[in-house]
């Protein structure tokens, strides 16, 4: 009976041996790469398209806050007479021409002040930029997994339909019990359901990394395999040194902290410098009535309200102080995050060693010793398709431990600031 149930039962268990040794699915020819993926979500996302635009608007302003106003130009019709409303009849015709000058320094810390605008905005695009950096990395990711997982869960109901089908031949020859068909039938059915699940998970991992490229949700996609990050054997005072020298974020937090500077400069200026107001007048007489003259006239609108403008003082002052302590605040937060990154970054790594050098290797010894005792019968099919389902299982994770360290080494670069493991 040994014998009979041996050949028997040999074509699945070296399909089975197949499995366990399979490796990921196939990807299309024209699959994207890592490189090409992170490229399109930093160049094409909305986000970022958006965030580069205001910081195009705000640079565009800076020359025009360092400019005077535009000059204003009036003509004045006077002296008409009371039986006519008719400008043409006018005694008097005046030209005139005014230009508010504000105090050149006051000026020079309006420019300033905009000048640090756009820095926040340039700071707030590299920021948009990095995000999208990382949201398709981690997307990308989430992809590679969901479709290993996928092919993984058809290989495994493929084998267990075969198995079903000779569970059931084999309770008809009383070689098995009832209870181990009936078992492989409903596993085949609940592999059914997984699948459809497995494949919901693929589909909305592909449209989150077409939405962070940039693209429709619903288009098609085809990515290659790609795991770049080296082990984490970093400096931590380093990469914080890095973090606080080059962190889009804190730069923009830099130029709001310089902007907030030049407002209390500003405020102090408004306080105690004139601005001016030059005109230019021409009157024009008609019929020679009398001698047509110019009219010059310069005015100075003086800073007298001394409460107004020490508010004004205070509220700028108040303005600088809280810059200050936000920059501070985030400093101390990039120095944790990148701690906390590559906590979890050696974590990963120590579960990918895991493993690969102890789960993994035990799951085979395990499969190997069901697939000897079924051969000698002393188990039956479904120990041995256990002992396949948890080798299986001990490789998908060690794909995901290796998927999880990828995208706790994109939440390192997140933390620095700026790529470390992606030619970009």
């Amino acid at each position: 009976m040994n014998r009979q149930r041996t050949s028997f039962f040999a074509a699945p268990l070296v399909a089975l041996a197949l499995m366990a040794n399979a490796v990921g699915p196939a990807l299309a020819a024209d699959a994207l790469t890592l490189n090409e993926v992170v490229s399109a979500a930093m160049n094409k996302n909305p986000a970022v398209l958006e965030a580069q635009k205001r910081w195009e608007e705000k640079d565009n302003r800076i020359l025009s806050a360092r400019s005077l106003a535009n000059p204003q130009l009036g003509v004045m019709k006077d002296d008409i007479p009371t039986k006519t409303l008719g400008p043409g009849q006018a005694m008097m015709t005046e030209y005139g021409l005014i230009q508010d000058i504000m105090n050149p320094a006051k000026l020079n810390l309006m420019g300033k002040m905009a000048a640090s605008d756009a820095a926040m905005a340039k700071g707030n695009y590299l920021d948009k930029r990095l995000q999208a950096y990382i949201d398709a990395k981690q997307a990308y990711y989430d992809l590679l997994y969901a479709t290993q997982a996928l092919a993984i869960g058809k290989e495994n109901q493929q084998l267990m339909g075969q198995l079903a089908k000779l569970a059931q031949v084999n309770f008809s020859t009383g070689m098995v019990p009832l209870q181990d068909a009936l078992r492989a039938q409903a596993e085949y059915s609940k592999m059914t359901t997984d699948l459809v699940a497995m494949a919901g998970m693929e589909t909305v991992a592909r449209a989150k990394l077409n939405v962070v490229m940039g693209r429709a949700a619903d288009g098609e996609l085809a990515v290659s395999e790609e795991f770049n990050a080296p082990p984490p054997n970093f400096d931590l005072a380093a990469l914080q040194a890095q973090a606080l020298s080059g962190k889009p974020a804190l730069q923009g937090m830099n130029s709001q902290v310089a902007m907030a500077e030049s407002g209390v400069q500003l405020a102090k200026k408004q306080a105690s410098l004139p601005d001016f107001q030059f005109s230019l007048g021409y009157k024009d007489y008609r019929d020679d009535m009398a001698e047509d003259t110019w009219k010059v006239g310069v005015m100075l609108m003086l800073p007298v309200w001394g409460g107004k403008n020490q508010a004004d003082i205070r509220a700028a002052a108040a303005g600088l102080e809280a810059s200050k302590a936000s920059l501070e605040s985030m400093k101390n937060m990039a120095g944790l995050d990148v701690q906390m990154a590559l906590t979890d970054a050696r974590t990963a790594w120590s579960q990918i060693d895991l493993y690969k050098n102890t789960i993994v290797p035990q799951a085979e010894q395990s499969y190997e010793a069901a697939v000897v005792a079924y051969t000698n019968g002393k188990a039956d099919f479904m120990a041995v398709l256990d002992a396949v389902t948890m080798l299986r299982n001990a490789k998908l994770g060690y794909y995901k431990a290796r998927i999880d360290y990828e995208k706790a080494a994109a939440n390192l670069e997140k933390a620095v600031g700026r790529p470390l493991f992606t030619s970009i």
